[in-house]
């Protein structure tokens, strides 16, 4: 894993995994470019028009790749960071457009995934929502590839922080209680210890 991807590197912060989008989103563009090149040459022939055929075909051809192209380069820059401290959902919306998220881990309480229809279960890919304290809607890391594997990881993360916290916590407790002094020790001190001789002032009688 290349952690110069990660956008604006925190300090000790380290790259656990990046999350892509399933290459199946990648099949239905191939498939319509194909089926518009198959679908280009058979009127062509069909209709007789030869002399357009070449012009057409190549045409289209431009076209195509050029949809392609665009396609699988927002498919590409469309990432998802999880490291030990965030994570980051990089969305390329287009060829100039980006959109990034992010989202610290311990302010995660909820981490599931979704798989939506049998293609999602046969490719293994699905949706991972990350339910935030105080957020009103959820972060959700949409056609991941292996989303139960990455969900799974995350929520083992934010398990780990939580118990770092909970561990801290206990010791501040104990150096606070072992500060704290002990109710009526100082009274008890001043009381219980020896009392210091104080003559008295000898009384004179004075006579009237």
């Amino acid at each position: 894993m290349d952690e110069e991807e990660l956008p604006e590197k925190r300090e000790d912060e380290e790259l656990i995994l990046i999350g892509r989008k399933h290459w199946y989103l990648l099949l239905w563009p191939f498939l319509k470019v194909f089926l518009g090149l198959v679908l280009v040459f058979i009127i062509l022939r069909f209709l007789g028009l030869s002399i357009y055929f070449t012009i057409a075909f190549f045409l289209w051809v431009g076209i195509g790749l050029t949809y392609l192209i665009i396609t699988y380069i927002i498919w590409a820059k469309s990432k998802y960071f999880v490291t030990n401290q965030r994570i980051i959902r990089q969305e390329q919306l287009s060829i100039f457009a980006q959109r990034v998220t992010e989202i610290d881990l311990r302010n995660i309480h909820t981490a599931t995934y979704e798989v939506k229809g049998p293609t999602a279960a046969v490719f293994n890919f699905g949706d991972v929502v990350l339910q935030s304290y105080g957020a009103p809607k959820a972060i959700i890391l949409k056609d991941v590839a292996k989303a139960k594997e990455i969900q799974k990881r995350i929520s083992q993360i934010i398990s780990e922080i939580t118990q770092e916290e909970r561990e801290f916590e206990n010791i501040e407790k104990a150096i606070l209680i072992r500060k704290k002094p002990e109710a009526g020790k100082t009274k008890k001190s001043v009381d219980s210890g020896p009392k210091k001789y104080i003559p008295r002032k000898p009384q004179i009688e004075r006579d009237e």
